[in-house]
């Protein structure tokens, strides 16, 4: 007799779920239901996948449904609530888009959530997956550059939105160690969003490893963008590594050495495809009695509360020590308490242009039936209506 095949349900039917649902294709999984307030977004992917059945919201879904697993694809500030709720209704395992939480009290609450109802929570930092990443922390675990000493991250498109990649690949290629100290500094003169969450222009911060080594990172500062590509200083080497490449050099190499990772770098799926297969994979693993996830909760935690502490040392002015006390949103409480003054008027969100809830639905199906992803249709619709709007 054949193993019952786990089912899943995608709640949030943005992108960022097409994603997930190809993970979930990958490892077996049967999605029985996809959850969007917005009837036609639910649809689209009842419609496109041709099983599952569609919901209003979660607590509509886990009326009438019995997932095992639940993915979180909501935008940023619902992650939490939708854990907790998803974990209170019992499901085996969650895995929640990136980041975690806005706050620590909402990644605590989720950790705890999942504690108490067994549940497994992972969070979708996929690209913990890719095989620059894991080739980066192979190499570092062995002693290739002896001691390291100092790591160097610089990327834009935000903290939250891009930051938690970039620290928890750091933490991933370092061997997740604990961090002891975080020192930031923050630039918010505009008024800006992302995803309906406030969010600095720019920032920059330095973290203490208790392991002695530092994180320097660079976000939206002029200069050069290296996205998740990292910089390792040891003792005995350099490295530099992504997610689809990983060269060093030592003391007795005259040039930087390549690593064969198997695979040429424009097969390795970076989002979607075998990274997302695989973390779906190891979740169902875990959820058997399996070693933790890589991405499991605890260690997205530590990730948020980099992020925090990193702008909560920009609110106090001085370095802030691990464990950060500060539960709340500290860019938000910044903002509250008027320690960062609006200089150019207008609220924007840089991600405005992924809300449907205007978009002119008859286009939007004509430039999918064409194989345009769900991100660049929404971009290439919100550049057609800010052109009518300045004729």
């Amino acid at each position: 007799m054949s193993e019952k095949r786990r089912t899943a349900a995608i709640v949030g039917c943005g992108d960022i779920a097409h994603y997930h649902m190809q993970g979930y294709q990958l490892a077996g999984v049967d999605v029985v239901a996809f959850v969007d307030p917005l009837a036609v977004a639910r649809d689209q992917f009842v419609t496109e996948y041709g099983g599952g059945r569609g919901y209003a919201s979660l607590a509509e879904m886990l009326a009438a449904e019995s997932p095992d697993l639940v993915s979180v694809c909501a935008w940023h500030l619902l992650h939490a609530p939708l854990t907790v709720e998803a974990a209170a209704a019992g499901v085996q395992g969650i895995i929640c888009e990136k980041p975690m939480a806005v706050s620590m009290a909402g990644a605590d609450r989720m950790v705890e959530a999942c504690d108490e109802s067994g549940t497994k929570l992972a969070i979708s930092h996929q690209r913990r997956f890719t095989l620059g990443w894991e080739k980066g922390r192979e190499l570092i675990a062995a002693g290739a550059l002896g001691d390291v000493l100092m790591v160097t991250s610089q990327f834009g498109a935000g903290l939250l939105n891009c930051g938690t990649h970039a620290i928890d690949g750091v933490r991933f290629v370092l061997g997740d160690p604990d961090a002891d100290w975080v020192m930031g500094a923050v630039e918010r003169r505009t008024d800006k969003y992302e995803r309906d969450t406030p969010i600095e222009d720019a920032c920059m911060g330095l973290v203490h490893f208790a392991n002695g080594v530092q994180l320097f990172l660079q976000v939206d500062l002029e200069g050069p963008n290296y996205g998740f590509q990292f910089f390792v200083r040891g003792t005995e080497g350099m490295m530099e590594v992504s997610e689809t490449a990983c060269r060093t050099i030592g003391a007795g190499d005259a040039n930087w050495v390549d690593c064969d990772l198997g695979v040429p770098a424009n097969e390795i799926d970076v989002i979607g495809g075998k990274a997302n297969g695989r973390q779906t994979q190891e979740l169902l693993e875990w959820i058997d009695g399996g070693a933790e996830h890589r991405c499991a909760g605890t260690t997205a935690r530590d990730t948020v509360e980099i992020m925090m502490a990193l702008e909560e040392s920009a609110r106090r002015h001085q370095v802030v020590h691990m464990p950060l006390a500060e539960k709340g949103y500290p860019l938000e409480l910044m903002i509250g308490e008027g320690k960062l003054p609006v200089e150019v008027e207008g609220r924007y969100d840089i991600r405005s242009f992924l809300k449907r809830e205007d978009v002119d639905e008859a286009q939007y199906a004509k430039l999918r039936a064409t194989g345009m992803g769900h991100h660049p249709i929404m971009r290439k619709l919100w550049e057609l209506e800010q052109q009518v709007a300045e004729q």
